[in-house]
C-alpha cells in the first residue's frame, strides 16, 4: 500500500463525517479534481520515489559488489631450469599445491609505543 492510499483510507471517512468539499455527495468518494485527491497522488509519487531509491536498486548494488577483484595466491610446482621456463610451463605442466582465495588482510599501522616507562600515579 502506498503512502497516499494509506492516509486516504484513514482521512476519507473523517472527511465524509465533517462534510468536506473534497467528497462528492453523489458517489460518496473523493472528487478527482479536489485538492485531497491531488495530495494522494503526490504522496503516492513520493512513496514510489523513496521505495525506488532505497529498495529497487539493491540487486544492482549486489551485482556491483560481486565484481570486485579478489587476490588469489596460488602455489604451483613445476620442474624447470630457469624462472622464465617455469613461468611458461606452470599453466600446462604445473601442479597446484595450494590456492588461497581469501582477500589479503589489510596491514594495520603499528601502535605507537613510548620509550619512556610509565610512572606510577600517586
Amino acid at each position: 500500500m502506498k503512502l497516499g492510499d494509506a492516509i486516504a483510507s484513514v482521512a476519507t471517512p473523517i472527511a465524509r463525517t465533517i462534510e468536506m468539499p473534497c467528497i462528492d455527495p453523489a458517489t460518496n468518494q473523493l472528487r478527482p479534481e479536489s485538492r485531497c485527491n491531488k495530495w494522494i497522488g503526490r504522496l503516492n509519487d513520493f512513496s514510489d520515489a523513496i521505495f525506488d531509491r532505497f529498495w529497487t536498486n539493491n540487486k544492482k548494488k549486489e551485482i556491483n559488489t560481486m565484481e570486485e577483484e579478489i587476490m588469489f595466491q596460488i602455489v604451483v610446482a613445476v620442474t624447470a631450469t630457469s624462472a622464465v621456463e617455469a613461468l611458461e610451463k606452470y599453466k600446462t605442466e604445473g601442479k597446484a599445491l595450494s590456492v588461497n582465495p581469501r582477500p589479503q588482510p589489510v596491514a594495520r599501522p603499528a601502535q605507537a609505543t613510548s620509550l619512556i616507562p610509565k610512572q606510577p600515579h600517586g
